[in-house]
Protein backbone atom coordinates (compact mmCIF):
# COMPACT_ATOMS: atom_id res chain seq x y z
CA UNK A 1 0.00 0.00 0.00
CA UNK A 2 1.23 3.14 -0.89
CA UNK A 3 -0.47 5.13 1.64
CA UNK A 4 -3.38 4.59 3.83
CA UNK A 5 -5.11 7.49 6.20
CA UNK A 6 -7.56 6.50 9.30
CA UNK A 7 -9.83 8.78 11.04
CA UNK A 8 -7.62 12.12 9.44
CA UNK A 9 -9.01 15.06 10.82
CA UNK A 10 -8.12 18.82 10.19
CA UNK A 11 -10.05 21.34 12.47
CA UNK A 12 -8.88 25.39 11.57
CA UNK A 13 -9.18 27.20 14.92
CA UNK A 14 -11.63 30.16 14.06
CA UNK A 15 -11.67 33.40 16.35
CA UNK A 16 -15.07 34.70 17.40
CA UNK A 17 -16.41 37.39 18.95
CA UNK A 18 -15.12 38.05 22.92
CA UNK A 19 -12.08 36.35 22.10
CA UNK A 20 -13.71 32.94 21.83
CA UNK A 21 -11.62 30.28 19.68
CA UNK A 22 -13.78 28.07 18.01
CA UNK A 23 -12.94 25.36 15.29
CA UNK A 24 -13.98 24.78 11.63
CA UNK A 25 -13.92 21.13 11.23
CA UNK A 26 -12.70 20.98 7.57
CA UNK A 27 -11.71 17.43 7.41
CA UNK A 28 -13.39 14.85 9.57
CA UNK A 29 -12.74 11.37 10.41
CA UNK A 30 -12.04 10.70 6.60
CA UNK A 31 -10.50 7.12 5.43
CA UNK A 32 -8.63 6.84 2.38
CA UNK A 33 -6.39 4.24 0.60
CA UNK A 34 -4.08 4.39 -2.53
CA UNK A 35 -2.05 0.83 -3.73
CA UNK A 36 1.24 1.40 -5.36
CA UNK A 37 0.99 2.85 -9.07
CA UNK A 38 -2.63 3.40 -8.50
CA UNK A 39 -4.92 6.18 -9.60
CA UNK A 40 -7.57 7.01 -6.82
CA UNK A 41 -10.16 9.88 -7.91
CA UNK A 42 -11.25 12.23 -4.81
CA UNK A 43 -14.53 14.65 -5.88
CA UNK A 44 -17.23 16.38 -4.73
CA UNK A 45 -18.26 20.03 -4.46
CA UNK A 46 -16.23 23.21 -3.86
CA UNK A 47 -15.42 23.78 0.02
CA UNK A 48 -15.81 20.01 0.94
CA UNK A 49 -12.50 19.26 1.91
CA UNK A 50 -10.77 17.59 -0.88
CA UNK A 51 -7.54 19.92 -1.03
CA UNK A 52 -6.99 19.88 2.66
CA UNK A 53 -6.86 15.94 2.32
CA UNK A 54 -4.24 15.87 -0.11
CA UNK A 55 -2.02 18.47 1.91
CA UNK A 56 -2.50 16.76 5.16
CA UNK A 57 -1.44 13.20 3.28
CA UNK A 58 1.78 14.63 2.60
CA UNK A 59 2.16 16.72 5.95
CA UNK A 60 2.24 20.54 4.11
CA UNK A 61 -0.47 20.38 7.32
CA UNK A 62 -0.60 18.31 10.03
CA UNK A 63 -3.37 16.80 10.65
CA UNK A 64 -5.73 17.38 14.27
CA UNK A 65 -6.17 13.98 14.52
CA UNK A 66 -5.76 10.59 12.90
CA UNK A 67 -3.41 8.27 11.25
CA UNK A 68 -1.30 8.15 7.88
CA UNK A 69 0.41 5.19 6.83
CA UNK A 70 2.95 5.66 3.84
CA UNK A 71 4.56 2.81 2.03
CA UNK A 72 3.48 -0.27 3.77
CA UNK A 73 3.54 -3.86 2.76
CA UNK A 74 0.14 -5.32 2.59
CA UNK A 75 0.18 -7.70 5.37
CA UNK A 76 1.76 -4.87 7.73
CA UNK A 77 -1.83 -3.19 6.56
CA UNK A 78 -4.02 -6.09 7.20
CA UNK A 79 -2.36 -6.70 10.70
CA UNK A 80 -2.40 -2.80 11.51
CA UNK A 81 -6.49 -2.81 10.53
CA UNK A 82 -7.28 -6.27 12.25
CA UNK A 83 -5.12 -4.67 15.71
CA UNK A 84 -7.28 -1.19 14.75
CA UNK A 85 -10.33 -3.26 14.81
CA UNK A 86 -9.39 -5.11 18.42
CA UNK A 87 -8.32 -1.87 19.87
CA UNK A 88 -4.50 -3.33 20.48
CA UNK A 89 -3.03 0.05 20.81
CA UNK A 90 0.44 -1.68 21.98
CA UNK A 91 0.26 -3.13 17.92
CA UNK A 92 -0.77 -0.65 16.87
CA UNK A 93 1.67 1.55 18.12
CA UNK A 94 4.24 -0.90 16.94
CA UNK A 95 3.27 -0.39 13.08
CA UNK A 96 3.06 3.38 13.62
CA UNK A 97 6.53 3.41 14.79
CA UNK A 98 7.74 2.41 11.56
CA UNK A 99 4.93 3.35 9.06
CA UNK A 100 3.38 6.52 10.55
CA UNK A 101 4.25 10.03 8.63
CA UNK A 102 2.74 11.86 11.52
CA UNK A 103 5.60 10.45 13.86
CA UNK A 104 8.41 11.31 11.47
CA UNK A 105 11.01 13.70 12.12
CA UNK A 106 12.23 17.04 9.90
CA UNK A 107 15.53 15.11 9.14
CA UNK A 108 13.03 11.95 8.20
CA UNK A 109 10.67 13.79 6.62
CA UNK A 110 13.04 15.59 4.08
CA UNK A 111 13.92 11.94 2.98
CA UNK A 112 10.34 11.06 2.78
CA UNK A 113 9.50 14.29 0.83
CA UNK A 114 11.63 13.18 -2.51
CA UNK A 115 8.88 10.04 -2.83
CA UNK A 116 6.30 12.29 -2.75
CA UNK A 117 5.18 15.23 -4.10
CA UNK A 118 2.17 17.83 -5.06
CA UNK A 119 0.87 19.68 -8.32
CA UNK A 120 -1.40 22.75 -6.84
CA UNK A 121 -4.61 24.22 -8.23
CA UNK A 122 -3.72 27.25 -9.72
CA UNK A 123 -0.65 27.33 -11.81
CA UNK A 124 -0.41 31.24 -12.64
CA UNK A 125 0.27 31.39 -8.65
CA UNK A 126 1.88 27.68 -7.67
CA UNK A 127 5.42 28.95 -9.43
CA UNK A 128 7.83 31.88 -8.38
CA UNK A 129 7.63 34.48 -10.98
CA UNK A 130 11.13 35.88 -9.54
CA UNK A 131 12.61 32.16 -10.76
CA UNK A 132 13.68 30.85 -14.15
CA UNK A 133 12.03 27.56 -15.23
CA UNK A 134 15.32 26.17 -14.39
CA UNK A 135 15.36 27.25 -10.76
CA UNK A 136 11.53 26.44 -10.09
CA UNK A 137 11.94 22.46 -11.43
CA UNK A 138 15.38 22.15 -9.76
CA UNK A 139 14.13 23.57 -6.12
CA UNK A 140 12.82 20.20 -4.75
CA UNK A 141 16.11 18.33 -5.96
CA UNK A 142 18.50 20.62 -3.85
CA UNK A 143 15.76 21.25 -1.09
CA UNK A 144 15.87 17.23 -0.36
CA UNK A 145 19.13 16.49 -1.11
CA UNK A 146 18.41 14.92 -4.17
CA UNK A 147 21.43 15.78 -6.10
CA UNK A 148 23.73 18.31 -7.07
CA UNK A 149 23.25 21.88 -8.25
CA UNK A 150 24.71 20.68 -11.45
CA UNK A 151 22.94 17.56 -11.77
CA UNK A 152 19.70 19.64 -11.26
CA UNK A 153 20.21 22.02 -13.93
CA UNK A 154 21.43 19.11 -16.25
CA UNK A 155 18.00 16.61 -14.55
CA UNK A 156 15.76 20.36 -15.35
CA UNK A 157 16.25 20.38 -19.77
CA UNK A 158 15.50 16.42 -19.33
CA UNK A 159 12.26 17.32 -17.52
CA UNK A 160 11.04 20.21 -20.05
CA UNK A 161 11.67 17.72 -22.38
CA UNK A 162 9.59 15.17 -20.77
CA UNK A 163 6.54 16.92 -20.48
CA UNK A 164 6.89 18.32 -23.98
CA UNK A 165 8.58 21.77 -23.70
CA UNK A 166 11.86 22.52 -25.68
CA UNK A 167 14.80 22.67 -23.56
CA UNK A 168 15.57 26.51 -23.91
CA UNK A 169 12.62 27.26 -21.63
CA UNK A 170 15.00 26.96 -18.92
CA UNK A 171 15.85 30.59 -18.84
CA UNK A 172 12.17 31.38 -19.47
CA UNK A 173 9.92 32.47 -16.85
CA UNK A 174 6.66 32.42 -15.49
CA UNK A 175 5.12 34.73 -16.70
CA UNK A 176 6.20 34.56 -20.37
CA UNK A 177 4.36 30.96 -20.28
CA UNK A 178 0.66 29.86 -21.15
CA UNK A 179 -1.77 28.30 -19.02
CA UNK A 180 -0.87 25.14 -20.20
CA UNK A 181 2.71 25.34 -20.23
CA UNK A 182 2.61 26.67 -17.06
CA UNK A 183 0.74 23.78 -15.79
CA UNK A 184 3.69 21.22 -17.58
CA UNK A 185 6.30 22.98 -16.03
CA UNK A 186 4.24 22.60 -12.22
CA UNK A 187 4.45 18.77 -13.03
CA UNK A 188 7.82 18.56 -14.15
CA UNK A 189 8.54 20.21 -10.93
CA UNK A 190 6.69 17.63 -9.01
CA UNK A 191 8.07 14.63 -10.74
CA UNK A 192 12.00 16.19 -10.71
CA UNK A 193 12.50 13.92 -7.51
CA UNK A 194 11.28 10.77 -9.06
CA UNK A 195 8.58 10.56 -6.20
CA UNK A 196 5.90 6.82 -6.00
CA UNK A 197 2.84 9.23 -4.77
CA UNK A 198 1.53 12.15 -6.21
CA UNK A 199 -1.14 14.52 -5.52
CA UNK A 200 -2.78 16.46 -8.02
CA UNK A 201 -5.31 19.10 -6.82
CA UNK A 202 -7.36 20.46 -9.93
CA UNK A 203 -4.40 19.84 -12.03
CA UNK A 204 -6.69 20.84 -15.02
CA UNK A 205 -9.06 23.31 -13.46
CA UNK A 206 -7.50 26.71 -14.99
CA UNK A 207 -6.85 25.50 -18.18
CA UNK A 208 -8.93 25.59 -21.31
CA UNK A 209 -10.64 22.72 -22.90
CA UNK A 210 -8.19 21.61 -25.31
CA UNK A 211 -5.01 22.10 -22.99
CA UNK A 212 -6.83 19.58 -20.27
CA UNK A 213 -6.51 16.99 -22.98
CA UNK A 214 -2.74 17.31 -23.47
CA UNK A 215 -2.42 17.57 -19.38
CA UNK A 216 -4.22 14.35 -18.93
CA UNK A 217 -2.78 12.22 -21.56
CA UNK A 218 0.40 13.29 -20.50
CA UNK A 219 -0.19 12.24 -17.08
CA UNK A 220 -1.52 9.03 -18.03
CA UNK A 221 1.61 8.87 -19.72
CA UNK A 222 3.91 9.85 -16.89
CA UNK A 223 1.86 7.47 -14.36
CA UNK A 224 2.88 4.24 -17.02
CA UNK A 225 5.95 5.28 -18.10
CA UNK A 226 7.24 5.96 -13.88
CA UNK A 227 4.64 4.07 -12.29
CA UNK A 228 3.92 6.81 -9.76
CA UNK A 229 0.81 6.83 -7.53
CA UNK A 230 -1.81 9.18 -7.63
CA UNK A 231 -4.16 10.94 -5.57
CA UNK A 232 -6.51 13.28 -8.38
CA UNK A 233 -8.43 15.81 -6.25
CA UNK A 234 -10.97 17.21 -9.00
CA UNK A 235 -14.79 18.37 -9.38
CA UNK A 236 -14.67 17.26 -12.82
CA UNK A 237 -16.39 14.08 -13.25
CA UNK A 238 -15.08 13.50 -16.78
CA UNK A 239 -11.22 13.78 -15.31
CA UNK A 240 -11.89 11.04 -12.78
CA UNK A 241 -13.67 8.96 -15.24
CA UNK A 242 -10.58 9.03 -17.75
CA UNK A 243 -7.58 8.27 -15.35
CA UNK A 244 -8.85 6.96 -11.83
CA UNK A 245 -9.50 3.76 -11.01
CA UNK A 246 -11.10 4.01 -7.53
CA UNK A 247 -13.31 6.67 -6.77
CA UNK A 248 -13.79 8.43 -3.24
CA UNK A 249 -16.55 10.94 -2.75
CA UNK A 250 -16.67 13.84 0.15
CA UNK A 251 -19.27 16.20 1.14
CA UNK A 252 -18.80 18.49 4.22
CA UNK A 253 -15.43 16.98 5.13
CA UNK A 254 -16.48 13.32 5.23
CA UNK A 255 -16.29 10.36 2.90
CA UNK A 256 -19.91 9.44 1.89
CA UNK A 257 -18.88 6.74 -1.04
CA UNK A 258 -16.29 4.87 -2.59
CA UNK A 259 -15.67 2.32 -4.68
CA UNK A 260 -14.53 0.74 -7.90
CA UNK A 261 -14.75 4.12 -10.43
CA UNK A 262 -16.96 1.54 -12.81
CA UNK A 263 -19.34 1.10 -9.76
CA UNK A 264 -19.58 4.43 -8.41
CA UNK A 265 -19.86 6.39 -11.66
CA UNK A 266 -22.17 4.52 -13.68
CA UNK A 267 -24.74 3.30 -10.46
CA UNK A 268 -24.38 5.78 -7.37
CA UNK A 269 -25.81 4.65 -4.54
CA UNK A 270 -25.56 7.92 -1.92
CA UNK A 271 -28.11 10.21 -2.20
CA UNK A 272 -25.48 12.74 -2.66
CA UNK A 273 -23.33 10.71 -4.92
CA UNK A 274 -26.43 10.05 -7.40
CA UNK A 275 -27.44 14.10 -7.11
CA UNK A 276 -23.78 14.94 -8.30
CA UNK A 277 -23.65 12.41 -11.31
CA UNK A 278 -27.13 13.20 -12.31
CA UNK A 279 -25.41 16.82 -13.42
CA UNK A 280 -23.26 15.28 -15.52
CA UNK A 281 -24.27 15.56 -18.97
CA UNK A 282 -23.82 12.68 -21.48
CA UNK A 283 -24.39 13.03 -25.07
CA UNK A 284 -27.14 11.70 -26.71
CA UNK A 285 -28.75 11.25 -23.29
CA UNK A 286 -31.87 12.48 -21.48
CA UNK A 287 -31.41 12.69 -17.87
CA UNK A 288 -33.53 13.84 -14.65
CA UNK A 289 -31.34 16.24 -12.99
CA UNK A 290 -31.45 15.74 -8.89
CA UNK A 291 -31.50 19.49 -7.87
CA UNK A 292 -30.39 19.84 -3.93
CA UNK A 293 -32.26 22.34 -1.97
CA UNK A 294 -30.21 24.39 0.28
CA UNK A 295 -26.96 25.10 0.71
CA UNK A 296 -23.68 22.95 2.16
CA UNK A 297 -23.67 23.42 6.01
CA UNK A 298 -20.85 25.39 7.92
CA UNK A 299 -18.76 23.58 9.66
CA UNK A 300 -18.07 25.37 12.18
CA UNK A 301 -21.54 23.91 13.54
CA UNK A 302 -22.12 21.12 11.44
CA UNK A 303 -24.85 19.21 11.20
CA UNK A 304 -25.60 15.95 13.53
CA UNK A 305 -25.42 12.63 12.55
CA UNK A 306 -25.46 12.79 8.45
CA UNK A 307 -24.05 16.18 7.31
CA UNK A 308 -26.05 15.61 4.01
CA UNK A 309 -29.41 14.98 5.94
CA UNK A 310 -30.56 18.93 5.76
CA UNK A 311 -30.17 18.45 1.62
CA UNK A 312 -31.11 14.72 1.63
CA UNK A 313 -34.28 14.01 -0.98
CA UNK A 314 -34.58 10.68 1.16
CA UNK A 315 -33.98 11.08 5.07
CA UNK A 316 -35.83 9.92 7.68
CA UNK A 317 -36.50 10.49 11.07
CA UNK A 318 -32.88 9.33 12.83
CA UNK A 319 -30.73 10.80 10.03
CA UNK A 320 -30.13 13.97 12.81
CA UNK A 321 -32.41 17.23 12.83
CA UNK A 322 -31.77 19.12 15.53
CA UNK A 323 -34.48 20.65 17.94
CA UNK A 324 -33.50 24.30 16.53
CA UNK A 325 -33.79 22.66 13.00
CA UNK A 326 -37.71 21.36 13.69
CA UNK A 327 -38.09 24.59 15.48
CA UNK A 328 -37.51 26.84 12.65
CA UNK A 329 -38.91 24.81 10.10
CA UNK A 330 -42.52 24.56 12.79
CA UNK A 331 -41.87 28.35 13.58
CA UNK A 332 -42.65 29.28 9.96
CA UNK A 333 -45.77 27.06 9.48
CA UNK A 334 -47.61 28.39 12.38
CA UNK A 335 -46.83 31.97 11.09
CA UNK A 336 -47.71 31.37 7.67
CA UNK A 337 -49.71 28.56 5.84
CA UNK A 338 -51.72 27.94 9.27
CA UNK A 339 -51.88 31.54 11.03
CA UNK A 340 -55.62 30.85 10.67
CA UNK A 341 -55.82 28.06 12.51
CA UNK A 342 -53.26 28.80 15.26
CA UNK A 343 -52.95 32.60 15.61
CA UNK A 344 -50.28 34.85 16.57
CA UNK A 345 -49.88 33.12 19.84
CA UNK A 346 -48.38 30.25 19.32
CA UNK A 347 -44.71 30.38 20.55
CA UNK A 348 -42.03 27.37 19.37
CA UNK A 349 -38.90 26.82 21.79
CA UNK A 350 -36.35 24.39 21.71
CA UNK A 351 -36.12 22.50 24.74
CA UNK A 352 -32.73 20.74 25.02
CA UNK A 353 -31.36 18.73 21.71
CA UNK A 354 -34.16 16.43 21.53
CA UNK A 355 -37.65 18.31 22.64
CA UNK A 356 -39.76 21.12 21.23
CA UNK A 357 -42.42 22.84 23.52
CA UNK A 358 -45.21 24.97 21.72
CA UNK A 359 -46.55 27.61 23.93
CA UNK A 360 -50.35 29.56 23.51
CA UNK A 361 -51.93 26.36 22.32
CA UNK A 362 -54.09 23.67 23.70
CA UNK A 363 -54.81 22.24 19.92
CA UNK A 364 -51.99 19.10 20.29
CA UNK A 365 -54.48 16.73 17.69
CA UNK A 366 -54.24 20.23 15.29
CA UNK A 367 -49.98 19.79 15.74
CA UNK A 368 -50.18 16.29 15.31
CA UNK A 369 -52.39 16.58 12.04
CA UNK A 370 -50.09 18.97 11.12
CA UNK A 371 -47.01 17.44 11.74
CA UNK A 372 -48.36 14.50 9.60
CA UNK A 373 -49.44 16.47 6.62
CA UNK A 374 -46.40 18.55 5.99
CA UNK A 375 -43.75 15.59 6.73
CA UNK A 376 -43.14 15.31 3.22
CA UNK A 377 -42.64 18.65 2.34
CA UNK A 378 -41.22 19.92 5.49
CA UNK A 379 -38.78 16.84 5.85
CA UNK A 380 -37.43 17.90 9.18
CA UNK A 381 -40.90 17.23 10.70
CA UNK A 382 -39.96 13.32 10.14
CA UNK A 383 -38.01 13.45 13.13
CA UNK A 384 -40.89 13.73 15.03
CA UNK A 385 -41.60 10.76 17.47
CA UNK A 386 -44.12 12.00 19.39
CA UNK A 387 -46.76 14.75 20.13
CA UNK A 388 -48.00 15.00 23.57
CA UNK A 389 -50.24 17.94 25.79
CA UNK A 390 -48.46 18.51 28.92
CA UNK A 391 -49.41 21.62 31.28
CA UNK A 392 -46.93 23.90 30.30
CA UNK A 393 -47.73 23.43 26.81
CA UNK A 394 -47.60 20.59 23.40
CA UNK A 395 -44.28 18.75 23.82
CA UNK A 396 -42.98 17.28 20.69
CA UNK A 397 -40.23 14.88 21.29
CA UNK A 398 -37.89 13.91 18.27
CA UNK A 399 -36.43 10.52 17.38
CA UNK A 400 -32.45 9.86 18.91
CA UNK A 401 -30.12 10.65 15.97
CA UNK A 402 -28.12 8.21 14.47
CA UNK A 403 -24.95 8.72 13.08
CA UNK A 404 -23.74 6.67 10.00
CA UNK A 405 -20.87 4.54 9.26
CA UNK A 406 -19.23 3.28 6.30
CA UNK A 407 -21.35 0.71 5.39
CA UNK A 408 -20.26 -2.12 3.03
CA UNK A 409 -22.63 -3.15 0.08
CA UNK A 410 -23.09 -5.98 -2.02
CA UNK A 411 -20.50 -4.80 -4.88
CA UNK A 412 -17.77 -4.07 -3.03
CA UNK A 413 -18.16 0.05 -2.61
CA UNK A 414 -18.81 0.93 0.71
CA UNK A 415 -21.67 4.13 1.76
CA UNK A 416 -21.98 6.32 4.24
CA UNK A 417 -26.00 6.35 4.55
CA UNK A 418 -28.13 4.57 7.02
CA UNK A 419 -29.93 2.91 4.66
CA UNK A 420 -26.97 0.48 3.84
CA UNK A 421 -26.97 -0.49 7.40
CA UNK A 422 -28.11 -4.01 8.58
CA UNK A 423 -31.82 -3.79 8.31
CA UNK A 424 -31.27 -1.26 5.75
CA UNK A 425 -34.11 -2.16 3.25
CA UNK A 426 -36.64 -1.62 6.08
CA UNK A 427 -35.23 1.78 6.57
CA UNK A 428 -35.40 2.55 3.13
CA UNK A 429 -39.19 1.78 3.13
CA UNK A 430 -39.51 4.43 5.71
CA UNK A 431 -37.88 6.85 3.60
Amino acid sequence: MMIAAYGLCKHFPVRGAFRTTTSLRAVDDVGLKIQREQVVGLVGESGSGKSTVGRCLIRLLNPTDGEILFDIPDPELAEYEKARGAGATARLDAIADRFSLLRRSSSELRSIRRRVNIVFQDPYSSLNPRWKLSDVIGEPMLSTRYCSRAEAEVRARELLREVGLPEFFEDRYPHELSGGQRQRVAIARAISTNPKLLILDEPTSALDVSVQAQILNLLRRLREKYGISMLLITHNIAVVAYLAEYVYVMYAGKIMEWGDKGKVLRDPQHPYTKALMSSVPVAGEKRTRSILRGDPPNLITPPLACRFHPRCPVAFEVCGWSAEEVAEDLEYLLAGKYFGTFGDAAQVLAEGDRTILIQGTTDATGIQELVGLEREDVRSLKSVQAVDKMPEGIVLRLHEPVDPEMYPSADGREVKCLLFRTGGSTLAANA
